[in-house]
């Protein structure tokens, strides 16, 4: 491509920075506004949404340019700091960076509302959220380049960018429609100017070295800082290089994800706590005790082998590739070591909920859309006390024991998905987008069914060949994986056969789980016998998985 000007040239660079995020952002606003349409029962509401929350936020490829982690909001400051040395006004890169953010959010939005409306013959708001979206995105971007510290920089976030989604949230109308009035237009408008002049300035400071620029961070272990690393203060033991090593995964990642733990069940209790007197916050504590919980499994169980991250590339550190110690032992001691972790944050936070939940019969009537919403998670509560008291003692075992397993298959697939995106970029990426895509073409072909456009006959035998697919790829990618540690030798014979003992059990124990629950595999099918049998191969394919995927990252 031939770039006469510096601003083509700035174009033709962001688009190649973004163009694979963008890929990915369609592919997630279709994928998951068709489920909404498809499952739930505001569905033009929930997937509307979806977009503009997946859409409201800056380029993560150009953000992290700047260091850091996701949950950190990456370093505060202006990310194409290179450009500080072209021979260009501080205005026009800063214009151009800020034009194409805002601009390729509305995009996107407005490609995915349209294919989404047009889908499911239920239009979504398209041009008359488009200035909140500029509005959304310049505000976004202001506070990011302009503002050096982190903590200020959250602060204003919240101070300025709540309201904004507030007036948006007050101006959806039933049937779904957005209409802002003359005056909240003109604000809008005087938001975009505003701030695009007060990031001029600020990222004018940092090229003249009035402030400190963000330069790039050095990428840490885990991501979590170093003052609640230093919490805990004991010696690493000398006496085993197993317990050194558990010493070290306690110390980088496990008790900073129990201190999290504890503070989130804190946070829920005080919130509770609150509510009886200040009935806004009782939306809030109902919030973070549906959703963070979840969220503290998905956040904290991933990258357990340490993936560092530092100027849009991943790659292990030094110090884990260089230690004389067996991959496959290190990979289950990250595992487990996470896994317990997790599990203990999960447990505390379960807690808080159930015993701060008894405070909601002193919030008195709480009315939320017409319902009185207090008796309802009452009467939840109630039941769920109920069925759990109904269990006699060695009926616990089995759910313990799943959710174990539950956790540590997840804390697993996730460090070997790192690891492996890590090593094959391009491939996982590839690969992720397949799986997306063809999601997203089973949805439509969903929709066609409903819609009377394809035949129902169609779409059975999609599913089945999709559990064909899923439980042979299952299988012989399970067995190819286990030849290949075996031939690589990552697993020692006695490693191997202790392997073998504990997958047996565990498919003794589902075989005998399907039968108690009325499933025999001689009224099944072979492909409904084969895939009530893939959890079986799930614990095997994620043991050999992720030795593996650390190999890769150490020897290769």
């Amino acid at each position: 491509m031939n770039l006469r000007t510096p601003v083509a040239a700035m174009l033709w660079e962001q688009w190649r920075m973004t163009r694979v995020e963008a890929a990915w952002r369609v592919a997630l606003c279709l994928a998951a506004g068709s489920w909404a349409m498809l499952v739930q029962d505001k569905g033009p509401t929930i997937a509307f949404y979806l977009l503009i929350w997946m859409n409201a936020i800056i380029w993560l490829s150009i953000a992290k340019l700047n260091g850091g982690r996701f949950m950190d909001g990456y370093k505060p400051g202006f990310p194409l700091y290179l450009l500080y040395t072209r021979p260009v006004p501080t205005s026009v890169f800063v214009g151009v960076a800020t034009a194409y953010d805002a601009i390729s959010g509305v995009v996107i939005y407005l490609v995915c509302a349209a294919i989404l409306g047009y889908a499911f013959g239920q239009p979504l708001p398209l041009f008359s959220v488009v200035l909140w979206i500029l509005a959304g995105r310049f505000l976004y971007t202001c506070v990011q380049w302009s503002i050096p510290s982190r903590s200020v920089q959250w602060g204003v976030s919240l101070l300025l960018y709540w309201p904004l989604f507030l007036m948006l949230k007050a101006r959806v109308a039933s049937p779904l429609q957005v209409e802002f009035s003359l005056v909240q237009d003109v604000l809008m408008i005087l938001i975009i100017v505003a701030s695009f002049s007060m990031t001029v300035a600020g990222v004018a400071r940092q090229r003249r070295g009035d402030v400190t620029a963000s330069d790039p961070r050095k990428a840490s272990l885990a991501g979590y800082p170093v003052w609640l690393i230093n919490l805990f203060g004991f010696r690493c033991p000398t006496t085993s290089a197993t317990r050194a090593q558990i010493w070290f995964e306690l110390k980088s990642s496990g008790l900073p994800i129990l201190a999290l733990g504890l503070a989130l069940g804190a946070l829920i209790a005080v919130l509770f706590a609150v509510g009886v007197v200040a009935e806004p916050i009782r939306s809030a504590a109902v919030a973070v005790s549906m959703f963070f919980g979840p969220f503290l499994l998905i956040a904290l169980g991933g990258n357990a082998f340490g993936i560092r991250r530092k100027q849009g590339r991943s790659y292990a550190s030094l110090f884990e590739v260089s230690q004389p110690y067996s991959t496959a032992q290190m990979a289950g001691l990250k595992i487990l070591v996470r896994s317990c972790c997790v599990l203990a944050a999960l447990i505390v936070v379960a807690f808080s909920v159930w015993a701060s939940s008894s405070l909601i019969g002193a919030w008195g009537s709480w009315v939320v859309e017409g319902k009185n919403s207090a008796q309802g998670l009452i009467d939840a509560r109630q039941n769920l006390t109920a069925s759990v008291a109904r269990l006699a003692g060695h009926q616990f075992a089995i759910p313990a024991i799943l959710v174990s397993l539950a956790v540590a298959l997840m804390v697993a697939s996730r460090a070997a998905i790192t690891a492996l995106r890590a090593r094959y970029t391009r491939r996982v990426n590839i690969a992720g987008a397949l799986l997306l895509g063809y999601v997203l073409a089973l949805a439509l072909l969903v929709v066609a069914v409903a819609a009377e456009w394809a035949p129902d006959f169609l779409l059975r035998k999609v599913l089945m060949t999709t559990r064909w697919i899923v439980a042979g790829a299952l299988a012989i990618g399970t067995a190819w994986l286990c030849w290949r540690l075996l031939e690589e030798r990552l697993f020692s014979p006695r490693q191997a056969w202790i392997t073998g003992l504990l997958l047996a059990a565990f498919g003794v124990t589902w075989v005998m789980l399907l039968r108690k629950a009325g499933m025999s595999a001689n009224e099944l099918d072979a492909a409904e016998a084969l895939w009530m049998l893939c959890p079986v191969f799930l614990p095997l394919t994620f043991i050999v998985l992720a030795p593996w995927s650390l190999s890769r990252i150490r020897h290769t």
